[in-house]
């Protein structure tokens, strides 16, 4: 741990550019390549190209009532009833393709929890009863498909680490828990001497929208692993830190929770090595998630120090 980083000097640089996606993403990107340069780290970078949903405008009228909402579809068209009204915690891949309106329960604000490729709106929990009861419910979403020249950032051993390991840099919405939290604390290990001769840090893009079907997220990753699938292949560990701050860490290592936070295409063959860092109170990222509730206020330095401290100490087992 470097007693001289400042955790949310760093979070609230990043959380200036959100959403990190598309411009953002890119604002993002080269804040931490500036941090890179400032501290005289060398590092790699690796770009590609990707398609991402931007949403010009997402309306939902209830009983002839706007109500506020955003979109978060990869296509877009009209919501001509309630038929679906679903709760975003439900896998999306269960209603990948039907036009809905979702909310996260957990959440009191509009949560982007899953997007769908079928014309679809988030709404805020509290504003359910009102589409519940209404008699005439009608939304729309207008989405642009948009090519975006994406970066990994590489930094360390790129010929034969010991282990890699990953934080994605873009956000949906806010983004200060997922996943500043994580790159933050990537950063400040990156200032650690003798880090870098054995190990590889990839400062991940494009891991939350994609046009990748039905598994959309995680593109970023899938974009190392074909470049790189010789050193994840050959490579002990393979460390995903993401969403980290909030809570006490949890080191998860079950199939589930890895395609969740690490869907690469080879997972069956490498999830055996892949631990995932993410803090273990689920609940509470969920009141935030996706959301523009999740802010620095949410992160706590204590939980980053100690997950810091508990990366490191598995760096060097």
């Amino acid at each position: 741990m470097n007693k001289n980083f400042d955790y949310f000097k760093f979070i609230n640089r990043l959380l200036s550019f959100s959403p990190r996606q598309l411009e953002g993403e890119t604002k993002a990107a080269n804040f931490i390549i500036d941090f890179l340069k400032n501290n005289k780290i060398q590092y790699h970078l690796d770009y590609f190209f990707t398609f991402i949903p931007k949403i010009e405008k997402a309306v939902l009228k209830v009983d002839k009532k706007l109500i506020p909402c955003q979109g978060c579809s990869f296509v877009g068209g009209e919501i001509k009833d309630k038929d679906y009204i679903l709760s975003s915690l439900i896998p999306s891949r269960f209603f990948i393709d039907k036009p809905n309106i979702n909310f996260n329960p957990k959440c009191s604000d509009i949560s982007l929890s899953n997007f769908y490729f079928a014309p679809a709106l988030a709404i805020s929990p509290k504003d359910l009863p009102l589409i519940l009861k209404a008699k005439k419910v009608y939304g729309r979403v207008n989405v642009r498909k948009i090519k975006h020249k994406a970066v990994n950032i590489l930094v360390g051993n790129i010929d034969n680490p010991k282990t890699v390991i990953f934080a994605h840099y873009d956000s949906i919405n806010t983004g200060a828990i997922d996943n500043a939290s994580g790159v933050s604390a990537m950063a400040s290990i990156l200032l650690k001497k003798n880090i870098l001769n054995s190990n590889l840090f990839v400062f991940s893009a494009n891991e939350e929208l994609s046009y990748d079907f039905p598994t959309y997220w995680g593109y970023g990753f899938r974009a190392f692993e074909k470049k790189y699938y010789k050193i994840l292949s050959k490579t002990k560990k393979i460390f995903v830190i993401d969403c980290i701050g909030h809570s006490s860490i949890k080191i998860f290592q079950d199939e589930t929770f890895i395609k969740l936070a690490f869907p690469i295409a080879n997972l069956k063959r490498l999830k055996s090595k892949i631990l995932v860092f993410s803090g273990k109170d689920l609940n509470n990222l969920f009141r935030v998630y996706h959301s523009n509730l999740d802010l620095p206020k949410e992160i706590k330095t204590f939980y980053l120090k100690e997950s810091e401290n508990i990366i490191l100490k598995n760096l060097f087992y």
